[in-house]
């Protein structure tokens, strides 16, 4: 008992030894750190609230309302701190801290109270400059002003104030684009009298089998005439395509919660949560989620949609860094149907028809669940000063778990045909890899910025589809002078059917190998000339019926895409002059002839020439002003030899207008963003039946205009109202040109209340109660009259 009992006081003794010496080894530490900490100032001595100061590159701090900040147990030596605030030039600091040092360092920006208030109420459309360069539309670090192809951009302070939850909202900012969806729910727009249905994420291949939420969305991209030269040709229009950047870690701890409901049970959540990770330097977190529930307008409908939105950069060295974003995205709910008309109804418009708006013909039994799945992998190499190296790759994939598309056919002014597309399974995926090398060089006096790069893409789609009432009936029609004896199409109805069908799957796989080079070269400071090259070799696998092993439609093809561009700046870094060529194709198949023969097709072409203005006034005024002509040839068209229909290449279209884009801050608080595209396109040469006519979804004329006013200073900081102004002018539902959809007119409005730490908005959509349809290129849908939202969104 003595042994254990020195033993207990023995071990006590040892322990409160060790105690007291790591305390004191504790202490000395303390004693020998330092603390540097200091204040966040305007030029005219006023403290910045909630600005932010980094150490080293590697971590941040928010300052306190008093603009205060403080970094504290530093060991002796050199540090670098940087001060940012949002939409101001940061300011860097070298300072040497000794042992025991407290070290104050103040940070002054060249900004006074009032500027500045404008930049945290307002947000980054103080900044209308920066907000208007890309990254990705020229893969070269160029300014708007040094480029000679349009574009737009639309970024997340405009995309907050105006609500907007999807990538179709986004689109009413854009001059001359009017929003559609496809039948499945996936974004689209009508630009320059070609529809747009592809989406590129960061520049690089979508597969999408669902809608966009903007939750994850920094800012949305979209660039103007055909540009296969540096996208290829699978995802792209001849009238542009759509670019929106995901949304990526910042430097230091932050995020948001918010809350919407809205008209229709409308319930949406969200989350954007930012950190960095202080036990990994440089190892930068954030996430992106959103869950939302909604019912529909009309007597039958419903969607619930889920968003998970993870992104990861690492910078493992000055040199060196990784970038890993994702963006997961479910479905699911009753998709809406589409309505057209027998071509020998007679019968104009939509408002000519015997049709309660908010009646659907659908049921809430035909669930249909869809997902979209988005990956993207980043290594970016600093080989010199003049040369780096991006290595990218990316995913995207989607499926249908069941997809059930209702098509209305009015065949006369009380009947409706029923059919429906039934997607029982379907996968889809795309791998795209890029290798690019940016260069930023001079050849005697001639400053060159050129990127050389290589790229593969690989699609594959496996489906299975069901037309149920293409060509025979299946369902019986729809009577709308007695619905209630209508039989409800409903799902055990639908599978029924489908027992009975065995039509197999289709697998199609098609593989794209290309290699592009784009040099951008200053001939003077203000000259600058844009030549541009690809080569694209599509190896097409065509299609294998699961069922027959049947295979067609495989072809290998090879096309040429150039681009060349000039710009003038009239005045250094304010107005510039341009002018561009763009190309533009698509991969054409071989087809077997009425004779048995093979005709062998070149791809189909689009060329734009382009000229106009662009204007830059330091974050005052931006405008873009542009006359544009496409020519389209080598389209198939039939043509009657010796009383039989062959198919022949001779097909043209042609596609010309003007497009305006306004960006303006004329004083504090006050932003407007305006826009006018008109557009005149018609099938020059083609099937008689559409010869002369228009493209099917084209509006002649579209105008955008949104402006908002906050209170910049007192009690009333922050407080703004928002009115914006959507008009779309005339469109036809068909390629004959029979059926008009007519001209609609959105006015809607915002008042909102931003704090840095919170904020709430109230909105109302479609003031007007407007009776409006939107066509996906085939058939049209109705959309929402009058609603309202209300957010509430807590900031930390």
């Amino acid at each position: 008992m003595n042994y254990f009992t020195s033993l207990n006081k023995c071990l006590l003794t040892l322990l409160c030894s060790t105690l007291l010496l790591l305390f004191s080894i504790h202490t000395q530490a303390q004693n020998q750190s330092g603390i540097i900490k200091g204040q966040i100032l305007t030029e005219d001595g006023k403290n910045v609230q909630f600005g932010t100061v980094n150490i080293n590159g590697k971590y941040s701090i928010k300052a306190n309302k008093e603009g205060a900040y403080k970094f504290e147990n530093l060991i002796a030596g050199s540090y670098t701190l940087t001060a940012n605030i949002t939409g101001l030039a940061s300011e860097t600091r070298t300072v040497n801290l000794n042992p025991g040092e407290e070290l104050v360092l103040d940070f002054t920006f060249a900004a006074n109270a009032e500027s500045l208030n404008e930049v945290l109420v307002v947000g980054n459309k103080y900044a209308i400059t920066s907000r208007k360069n890309s990254e990705y539309i020229s893969r070269l670090p160029i300014k708007n002003l040094e480029n000679s192809q349009v574009y737009s951009v639309v970024d997340k302070e405009l995309i907050k104030e105006q609500m907007a939850l999807t990538l179709e909202e986004s689109f009413r900012n854009v001059p001359g684009a009017a929003p559609a969806k496809t039948g499945a729910g996936m974004p689209s727009f009508f630009s320059r009298g070609f529809q747009t249905s592809e989406n590129f994420r960061n520049g690089m291949a979508t597969y999408l089998r669902t809608g966009i939420d903007l939750a994850s969305v920094e800012r949305v991209e979209t660039y103007k005439g055909p540009s296969s030269t540096l996208f290829g040709a699978q995802m792209t229009s001849f009238g542009g395509l759509v670019n929106y950047v995901s949304k990526k870690p910042y430097d230091h701890f932050g995020g948001e919660l918010g809350y919407t409901t809205g008209s229709w049970d409308l319930n949406r959540m969200t989350l954007d949560l930012n950190t960095p990770i202080k036990d990994a330097e440089g190892l930068l977190v954030r996430l992106n989620v959103a869950r939302q529930t909604e019912n529909t307008f009309q007597d039958q409908g419903n969607n619930a949609t889920l968003l998970i939105a993870p992104s990861i950069t690492y910078q493992v060295s000055d040199r060196l860094k990784f970038t890993l974003n994702a963006d997961f995205f479910s479905a699911k709910g009753v998709v809406a149907g589409g309505w057209t008309t027998a071509a020998n109804l007679g019968i104009k418009s939509f408002e000519d028809l015997n049709l309660d708006y908010r009646q659907s013909l659908n049921d809430n039994s035909l669930v249909s669940e869809q997902r979209s799945t988005n990956i993207l992998l980043d290594a970016e190499y600093k080989i010199s000063d003049q040369w780096t190296s991006q290595s990218r790759y990316a995913y995207g994939g989607g499926s249908y778990d069941d997809l059930y598309i209702f098509d209305f056919i009015w065949q006369n002014d009380n009947t409706v045909d029923r059919v429906l597309r039934a997607f029982t399974d379907e996968k889809t995926a795309r791998r795209n890899f890029q290798q690019n090398f940016t260069g930023d060089f001079k050849i005697g006096n001639l400053r060159n910025r050129l990127v050389v790069g290589v790229d593969y893409l690989s699609s594959y789609r496996l489906t299975r589809y069901d037309g149920l009432g293409y060509g025979a009936k299946v369902f019986e029609p729809a009577k709308l002078d007695n619905l209630p004896g209508t039989p409800v199409i409903r799902l055990e109805d639908v599978l029924s059917v489908l027992a009975d069908r065995n039509t197999g799957q289709n697998k199609t796989k098609e593989t794209t190998y290309s290699a592009y080079a784009s040099d951008v070269l200053n001939v003077t400071d203000q000259l600058l000339i844009m030549a541009s090259l690809r080569v694209d070799r599509y190896i097409g696998d065509g299609t294998t019926n699961t069922l027959t092993r049947a295979t067609t439609g495989n072809y290998n093809q090879t096309a040429f895409s150039p681009k060349l561009g000039f710009v003038y700046q009239i005045l250094k870094d304010k107005v510039s002059v341009f002018s561009n060529y763009l190309n533009g194709f698509k991969n054409v198949g071989n087809r077997i002839q009425p004779n048995g023969e093979v005709s062998v097709f070149k791809p189909q072409q689009a060329t734009q020439l382009e000229g106009g203005v662009k204007v830059d006034l330091s974050d005052k005024f931006n405008a873009t002003i542009s006359y544009y002509e496409i020519d389209v040839t080598n389209s198939t068209m039939n043509q009657v030899i010796n009383g039989v229909n062959f198919f022949v290449q001779d097909g043209t279209q042609k596609s010309k207008g003007l497009e305006v884009e306004i960006i303006g801050r004329p004083f504090s608080g006050f932003n407007y963003v305006a826009s006018y595209g008109y557009n005149e396109n018609e099938f020059t040469k083609s099937n008689p039946n559409i010869l002369g006519k228009r493209a099917p979804g084209t509006p002649k004329n579209v105008v955008n205009l949104w402006a908002s006013y906050t209170i910049i200073n007192g009690k009333a900081q922050g407080l703004g109202l928002g009115v914006g102004n959507s008009y779309v002018s005339d469109a036809f539902l068909d390629s004959a040109n029979n059926f008009t959809l007519s001209s609609y007119n959105l006015l809607d409005a915002t008042l909102f209340y931003n704090r840095p730490r919170y904020r709430i908005g109230i909105k109302a959509n479609n003031i007007l109660d407007e009776k409006y349809w939107v066509s996906d290129g085939f058939y049209a849908r109705p959309q929402k009259p009058s609603n309202f939202m209300i957010n509430f969104t807590y900031k930390f």
